[in-house]
């Protein structure tokens, strides 16, 4: 330790010696001889080693932008009233389009070859909340002649009123008219009688047919009420030879909804009354046929049945039971959508309605009704665009007493038909489609295919096995109006017999095909004014709808319409 520390002493005394003193500290160097100097050490000497200091500073930009101070602030808010009254506003309305006006009187009048007539009237109430009524009037005669045949004039005249209270929540409505139409027994050769007077031939039928119905029916909107329609309806039918039809129809026809499922109960009552000069027979039909709709997202379905029974003019009573059966099904948008169903019916044929078919029937023809006991049916429909439309359909039905017109044999002249009966198996094929562009322009073309397998009768008489259709319409800014009809029967057989002196055969005789075209124009002057031309059988040929009786050839028929 002692010569640690002596070492020390000399090692500080060689450096003082060495360091440049002179006459201060800037002079010249010069070397001076060193004194004896005498070192007290006090202690032993401790070496030590100070700590670093690390500068953690980072370096900063100043910026030479200074920032902007932060402002505070505060609101002493105040309340001061400022009184306002809001005006009252009236109850917004919607504003419908303006109301079209009516026009109460429309007027047609015109005339053609044949010495043809015609004059119709309409008449309406204007527009009411309360109450609609009207009347129409119409006649059209003819003095047609047919080479080789009798006198073919014909004319027909109808009166007709109508009206209708508005309820609270009901309708009551009720027509009341008169028809009265006049034919003659035109389907005899008139090489025959070339030696009588034709006119001393009676071949005049006149129909009179008064008639009038009454109804009442509800209007709830909501689904506990139950909906329903009652009818009222009577005619009085009566010939030129004394021959009369009285009929009296009361129906009602409930519907409202359980649950989901809106279900009807149509009830009918149909009583006839039909006299002649040598007898008097009545019929009643009391009908009942129930029926369930309800439908999905996609189908809808009817699901029922019919009840009729019936009191024939025989006094015979029976009980008809009827399936009433259809579903449907939209595979795709409306565009196919195939159904089938099964269902069946009475039909009442009465002295009224196979007149209106065939006016040229004998004074007290054979009437019995018509019953399909079942009719299978099965096709398609649905809407290919917006603006075309089509339905196929097939099917088969059973039918007992289907009626059909033959001539009658009774008559030396045959100068009308009489009804023949015959259980038949009916398959039918039908067919349309439809173009419609809003109401400028509408095609319907229709067809029909008929196999009838006949128990008795040789042929299906006077009904075709095929026909066409064609209606057309179009409307050329509501100015022109044009229409045409096309129509096509394939071929039909009327019942003749077959000369023989000993017995008598019925053989079949076949009606050529009947081809028809009808061309209609309008021209609307203006509101109030329009004439109109209608050309007829524009194939200028006669054809037989009914064997022996030859239709008119080519005929127009020109006029005017005015509205007031």
């Amino acid at each position: 330790m002692k010569r640690l520390q002596y070492t020390l002493c000399i090692f500080f005394a060689v450096v003082m010696h060495s360091l440049p003193f002179g006459e201060g500290w800037g002079g010249v160097f010069a070397q001076k001889i060193l004194k004896d100097t005498m070192l007290h050490v006090v202690k032993s000497f401790q070496p030590t080693i100070a700590d670093a200091y690390k500068m953690n500073d980072m370096p900063v930009v100043r910026d030479s932008v200074p920032p902007i101070p932060k402002l505070t602030y505060g609101i002493n808010s105040k309340k001061i009233n400022t009184p306002f009254t809001v005006a009252t506003l009236k109850s917004a309305k919607m504003v419908g389009e303006p109301l079209s006006r009516l026009y109460s009187t429309l007027i047609r009048v015109g005339g053609g070859n044949y010495n043809t007539p015609y004059a119709e009237v309409f008449y309406n109430n204007l527009r009411s909340k309360e109450i609609s009524y009207g009347a129409h009037l119409k006649h059209l005669s003819s003095k047609s002649d047919y080479d080789g045949y009798g006198f073919g004039g014909f004319s027909d005249n109808t009166v007709k009123l109508y009206g209708k209270k508005f309820l609270h929540k009901h309708t009551l409505s009720g027509d009341f008219g008169y028809d009265r139409n006049l034919i003659h027994y035109y389907g005899y050769d008139t090489g025959l009688i070339h030696i009588l007077d034709e006119k001393a031939l009676i071949t005049k039928q006149r129909y009179s047919n008064i008639h009038g119905n009454l109804g009442y029916q509800s209007h709830y909107t909501d689904s506990l009420h139950l909906n329903y329609l009652i009818n009222l309806k009577y005619y009085h039918f009566r010939d030129f030879y004394k021959t009369s039809e009285n009929n009296l129809c009361a129906s009602v026809d409930m519907s409202g909804y359980y649950e989901k499922q809106l279900v009807h109960a149509p009830l009918s009552l149909d009583y006839y009354n039909n006299k002649d000069t040598i007898d008097t027979a009545s019929s009643v039909i009391v009908s009942l046929a129930p029926y369930i709709l309800s439908s999905g997202a996609k189908w809808n379905t009817r699901i029922g049945m019919g009840i009729a029974v019936e009191n024939d003019q025989d006094n015979k009573s029976r009980f008809l039971f009827y399936p009433n059966i259809d579903f449907n099904y939209n595979v795709w948008e409306n565009i196919v959508v195939p159904y089938a169903g099964v269902t069946g019916g009475l039909k009442k044929n009465s002295l009224k309605s196979l007149t209106e078919e065939n006016p040229f029937l004998i004074p007290s023809p054979d009437i019995k009704n018509t019953n399909t006991r079942w009719e299978m049916y099965a096709g398609i429909k649905g809407s290919i665009s917006k603006n075309v439309s089509y339905n196929t359909r097939t099917s088969f039905s059973r039918i007992q007493s289907a009626y059909f017109f033959v001539n009658d044999d009774s008559d030396f002249f045959k100068k009308g038909f009489n009804t023949v009966y015959d259980d038949v198996n009916l398959w039918n094929i039908h067919g349309e489609i439809q173009y419609q562009r809003e109401e400028k322009i509408k095609v319907i073309l229709k067809g029909d295919y008929n196999a009838y397998d006949m128990l008795k009768e040789l042929k299906p008489w006077h009904k075709s096995l095929w026909q066409t259709t064609l209606t057309a319409n179009y409307n050329l800014k509501n100015k022109i109006v044009a229409t045409a009809d096309i129509f096509v029967y394939g071929k039909r057989n009327a019942r003749i017999f077959k000369p023989d002196p000993w017995v008598s055969v019925s053989i079949p005789k076949e009606l050529k095909p009947v081809m028809d075209a009808n061309i209609g124009l309008e021209y609307r002057y203006s509101k109030k004014l329009s004439a109109f031309v209608n050309f007829n059988n524009l194939g200028l040929k006669r054809y037989t709808l009914w064997n022996n009786y030859p239709s008119q050839k080519f005929n127009f028929m020109a006029g005017v319409t005015m509205v007031f």
